[in-house]
């Protein structure tokens, strides 16, 4: 599973905190912003399937959340298309941040998404931000984030692509399922049947160090008795 990287030019300072984009696409795109979000953990120990599409928030909604103070609705408009047309497909979890480089008019900015939690496609998107920046550049910041629409502290920490799967194949899986996912990267694996518990967790590690991390999966969906 790869994890998508985007470094974007905008007009410096063009990040507000008023964004409304709508469109559709699918599974999905629908789009509405807030000034602020607030980071939940998640549950911690496997659910079933059933517990977890009975948690699972809309995956064809979600909410762009600029972090800065806003200027014009012109720069709003622009900065959000950028970011959206960015994304694509790929929505929750994601993060985006952004710094001045050295004698620029123009924000680099870093887009991660896909990821299972916000923590880690903000620190991911941190890390590009750093890769990208010279000594005499400004720091990176983070300037916003992608989640889900509604969401609480109980909602799974799944990306948009295991939230997806789930909310459309799941009564099409034969036997017991199985949700494996990184805790630090963007790799997954679903099984379905007896015994691929362990499948499962291999793949989606293998996907995990194959991104040069460590591998870090847990399952997170076993509908094993």
């Amino acid at each position: 599973m790869t994890q998508d990287k985007t470094v974007m030019p905008a007009a410096v300072g063009q990040v507000a905190t008023l964004l409304r984009l709508l469109g559709g696409i699918a599974c999905g795109l629908a789009v509405s912003v807030s000034a602020v979000s607030a980071q939940s953990p998640g549950p911690e120990a496997p659910l079933t399937t059933e517990q977890t599409l009975a948690l699972l928030p809309d995956p064809e909604r979600y909410r762009l959340v600029i972090l800065d103070d806003g200027l014009t609705p012109q720069a709003v408009q622009d900065i959000g298309t950028m970011i959206i047309d960015g994304i694509g497909e790929d929505h929750f979890f994601g993060a985006i941040a952004a710094h001045v480089p050295a004698n620029s008019q123009q924000l680099a900015v870093s887009v991660r998404a896909k990821f299972h939690s916000l923590e880690a496609a903000e620190r991911a998107a941190l890390s590009d931000c750093e890769e990208e920046r010279t000594e005499e550049a400004s720091d990176c910041r983070l300037i916003g984030q992608i989640e889900p629409e509604e969401w609480d502290e109980d909602t799974p920490q799944l990306s948009h692509d295991v939230m997806c799967a789930l909310d459309q194949g799941a009564g099409e899986m034969d036997g017991p399922i199985f949700v494996a996912r990184s805790r630090n990267t963007a790799a997954l694996a679903i099984w379905s049947g007896d015994d691929t518990r362990q499948s499962a967790l291999d793949e989606c590690n293998d996907a995990a160090s194959a991104t040069g991390a460590e591998p870090d999966c847990d399952i997170v969906v076993d509908d094993a008795p």
